[in-house]
């Protein structure tokens, strides 16, 4: 069976005039599109969406990671460049050590399971509901051991919210 996504067209204010004819149809109601991973249409609405996110992201200085890219499959995992100057994700694997300690005090552990944040040395994302980091976090422990933890946290910037979903000590 092909594919069936809903596709609905907003007119931006940048556009100055947009018109869809289909017959038997109002003019903007909701309409199926069939087969859309062949349909060009879809293909380059999509490009054209994605690539406008990426400019007003630059315009924005956003952080230097480009958030989304053109050729990336929803679910997949992509890694991220230049990881120690991406002020993004070092803040998310701060706010992972922050977590892990609130939890620590939380359960009345002794202050010496206390971890400090050093930097994150690796890091992936995905698509998830919102996004999803996958990083691996340097912190030194009382002792000031290093030590290495895998840390998954999901952010939605348009909640304006983030959740550590998981964190361990690192296999390597």
């Amino acid at each position: 069976m092909a594919a069936r996504i809903p596709l609905i067209l907003l007119a931006a204010t940048a556009l100055t005039a947009f018109t869809v004819f289909s017959t038997g149809r109002m003019l903007g109601g909701l309409t199926e599109i069939n087969n859309v991973v062949s349909n060009e249409l879809v293909h380059s609405l999509g490009k054209f969406a994605v690539e406008n996110y990426n400019r007003n992201q630059e315009k924005n200085k956003a952080p230097p990671t480009r958030l989304f890219d053109t050729g990336t499959i929803v679910g997949g995992v992509k890694d991220i460049n230049n990881v120690e100057s991406n002020e993004l994700v070092q803040s998310l694997g701060k706010f992972a050590v922050e977590n892990y300690n609130r939890n620590q005090e939380k359960n009345k552990a002794p202050a010496t399971t206390l971890l400090s944040f050093s930097h994150v040395i690796a890091a992936k994302w995905q698509f998830v509901e919102g996004r999803m980091y996958h990083m691996k976090i340097v912190a030194e422990d009382s002792h000031h051991a290093r030590k290495v933890f895998d840390a998954k946290v999901t952010e939605k910037p348009w909640l304006k919210s983030k959740k550590v979903v998981s964190f361990t000590p690192s296999a390597h």
